[in-house]
Order: C-alpha cells, then structure tokens, then sequence
C-alpha cells in the first residue's frame, strides 16, 4: 500500500473511502462531497480502475435470504505440495459454487476454504459428492459458525 499510496493523493483516498461506503453512488454525488466537478472525479475512478487499486464492484447479498444458512470453515490438507497438486486443487475448488472464499495458508494446515450451505444435509451431500473426490486430500476438519458478530470488506485508508 505504501508504494500505491505514492501514487494516489488524498482526494483519491477519500473517493476510495466513499466507494467502500456505497459503490452505487453518482459522480455527482461524489463531485458534491468532495467539491470537484464530475470529470476529474470519473477519471481519478478510471484511473484507480486501471492501476487495480479498485479490483471489482460486487453486490452483497444476505446468505439467510438466499437458503444458504450454514457457513463453514474448512481448514484441509494435502498430501502432496508440489505445484501441480496444489494447482489442480486450487482449480477443483474453483469449480466449487458452495465454496465463497480459498486460502493457500501456512501452519498447521495447508487451505482454508468458507463455505456456504442451505443446511446440514447439503454440506454433508458437499462433503461427499464434491469435496472428497478432490485428489491429494490428506484430511480436513470442519468448523461451524454458530454467529457472526463482524464482516466488513472496508479497509480503513
């Protein structure tokens, strides 16, 4: 972050800052609060578009609203950590729909995966139809959340 934030200023900051709040709002809204027109705040976007400072713009949706009511955490091991078998795992479970986040990770496991599931039953019709005919998996362990009490994607620039 040190190295891009030489190559963004503080009115940059406080766009990016606005956008994390609500990446809907206008150009006008934008160029009110942070009294500028609406040219150099669409570019000052495009820019940070460019340079991959903003990777993405995504709706969130409420996992309860959706049936999908039970997360979980899988912590997983390899049995093998040679390129290709971490590779072809890393594909396997791109594959996944079930599965919203995957961390190579360091420690006493070698990925993190969170999962989403309607229930009980549909994690265990995951864990059998999809997650265990992945190759190279040594062993894993499941972690269930009872609640959550933080989830933010903003990051405090």
């Amino acid at each position: 972050m040190e190295k891009n934030r030489k190559q963004i200023d503080e009115i940059d900051l406080k766009l990016l800052n606005l956008l994390q709040d609500n990446s809907r709002i206008t150009i006008r809204k934008l160029s009110e609060k942070l009294f500028l027109s609406t040219t150099p705040i669409y570019e000052r976007i495009k820019k940070l578009e460019k340079s991959g400072l903003i990777k993405q713009y995504i709706t969130l949706l409420d996992p309860k609203k959706i049936e999908r009511n039970l997360i979980v955490f899988i912590s997983i091991n390899l049995s093998k950590h040679t390129k290709e078998v971490v590779e072809a795992f890393e594909k396997a479970v791109a594959r996944l729909d079930e599965v919203s986040e995957c961390y190579y990770i360091s420690g006493n496991f070698d990925f993190l995966l969170k999962v989403y599931c309607k229930d009980m039953d549909a994690y265990h019709d995951f864990l059998t139809d999809k997650l265990s005919v992945i190759e190279n998996i040594s062993q894993f362990y499941s972690s269930f959340v009872l609640t959550n009490s933080k989830l933010s994607y903003k990051f405090k620039l």
